[in-house]
């Protein structure tokens, strides 16, 4: 019989038995890599479903066994490059790099990050320090903690592009955590920059929020005012109606988990979020965090992505009142556990803030309906009065770089020792004057000001050593 061959792995594929190919094929990754000086992770020659049923993992051990011993490198990749990365990194046992070895990953942003050579050194490359927060100042070696890792502002030296570092122990990583930040790109998500391996850690590079977390502007400032409530669920509401478009649940609504930007609020840590593939999701687990759940959430019959509304409602309450719903009427020392009185109890209606105006009210009523065929979606609240109210009746919620405009004319009206300034300089910071109405800023009132320019523009090369 005649064949005709494109390759070497097609040939085997046609006179050799399984295990030949496994053998022949660590033989083939071997010269390749060595011929091309580091580890690829494009494997060629053989179709998607081929790898799938017979080498994928093979691949796997293979790419385990480079890592350790010393191959690797960090490169461009697409999404599906990342994902492959990831489930890698996820299937890789935490024992097997048991030395300081050479980084490897694979980064999106082209022109934001470079690598060098196939290399992205940790504070070589990119610098690692600690976060500056927005409205205490705890101290310069702060590093904020996330679920399962520290989170530190990291810049690349040559672009000085500014991101969020989560670093996340191997033992602890999943796939999950990067798998629908990923996948999903939404103005209203914390976009995912890439992942690389070194010194036994994941570093999960993302959007960074110059504005920190809804729960640090409470637990520094606290209760939110509507204006500022509403400017905030807006964007809450966007980011979950792309999400519930896709049949994703995110599982983690709260304040920790909403990011302030320079003009606008993102959705952040999708470690607990999952795909539906059918009309109700039935966990394996309980998903989410106690004062926040849904009563459908804590019987674990099953739910859907209204889930999330409920946990939006509950969020809001915090935001009013400074404080998770439940906790100051039944405090922690009380009971150990929120379950059972969310499944008696819910919702928590009588925790909404007592100055709400009866429209954001209503809106609370129809995100924390107990029944959840019956509670309102996020594409049917984006349409509520509640967050759509006329601009006269609500200040205006300038961005953040015009916040800083304003602190900065402020502050040199204050400074300016000349009293022969012209009228039309006069009225540029009189009272009256479009300047000083953006007092009702949001982000003025969270307290990214002055104190803060250097995370706004960026820290001077002289601090970075």
């Amino acid at each position: 019989m005649n064949y005709k061959y494109d390759n070497g792995l097609e040939l085997l594929l046609a006179h050799m038995n399984i295990e030949d190919i496994i053998n022949a094929a660590d033989t083939l990754y071997q010269l390749e890599e060595e011929e091309a000086g580091g580890l690829s992770f494009e494997e060629e020659g053989l179709s998607q479903e081929q790898m799938n049923e017979n080498v994928e993992p093979v691949c796997a051990r293979r790419e385990q066994k480079d890592y350790a011993e010393g191959f690797g490198g960090v490169r461009y990749g697409t999404v599906m490059d990342l994902l492959s990365f990831v489930n890698l990194l996820s299937n890789m046992q935490a024992e097997a790099p048991q030395h300081k070895a050479q980084e490897i990953g694979v980064l999106l942003k082209k022109k934001d990050m470079a690598v060098k050579q196939g290399r992205y050194q940790i504070n070589v490359d990119v610098l690692l320090f600690p976060w500056k927060l927005t409205y205490k100042d705890r101290g310069s070696g702060l590093v904020p903690k996330g679920s399962f890792g520290k989170v530190h502002l990291a810049q690349d030296t040559t672009t000085r592009k500014r991101m969020a570092c989560k670093l996340v122990p191997m033992e602890n990583f999943k796939a999950a955590d990067v798998e629908f930040q990923a996948r999903f790109q939404h103005e209203n998500i914390a976009e995912f920059y890439g992942a690389l391996l070194w010194d036994r850690n994941i570093h999960l590079f993302m959007e960074a929020g110059e504005g920190g977390s809804v729960l640090e502007k409470l637990d520094s400032c606290g209760p939110m005012r509507e204006f500022e409530i509403i400017w905030v669920t807006k964007h809450v509401l966007r980011g979950l109606e792309y999400l519930h478009s896709q049949n994703v649940i995110h599982h983690d609504i709260k304040p920790s988990n909403i990011v302030l930007m320079s003009d606008k609020a993102v959705l952040v840590d999708f470690g607990l979020t999952v795909q539906m593939t059918e009309d109700i999701y039935i966990p394996r687990d309980l998903r989410g965090t106690e004062m926040y759940m849904s009563p459908e959430l804590v019987l674990c019959r099953g739910h859907n992505t209204k889930t999330d509304i409920y946990s939006l409602g509950t969020t809001i309450i915090h935001m009013q009142t400074g404080s998770p719903p439940w906790v100051r009427r039944y405090p922690r020392t009380a009971y150990p556990s929120y379950l059972y009185i969310i499944h008696k109890q819910a919702p928590p209606l009588e925790d909404i803030a007592e100055d709400c105006s009866l429209v954001m009210r209503s809106f609370l009523q129809r995100a924390l309906e107990r029944n959840p065929a019956s509670r309102s979606s996020a594409c049917e609240l984006l349409k509520d009065e509640a967050i759509n109210p006329p601009k006269e009746d609500q200040p205006r919620c300038w961005s953040l770089d015009s916040a800083m405009e304003e602190a900065t004319l402020t502050m040199i009206q204050q400074q300016s020792q000349h009293h022969d300034t012209t009228q039309a300089e006069s009225s540029l910071y009189s009272e009256d004057s479009g300047h000083m109405k953006r007092k009702g800023s949001l982000y003025i009132d969270l307290g990214a000001l002055s104190g803060y320019c250097k995370l706004v523009t960026g820290p001077p090369a002289s601090e970075y050593g």
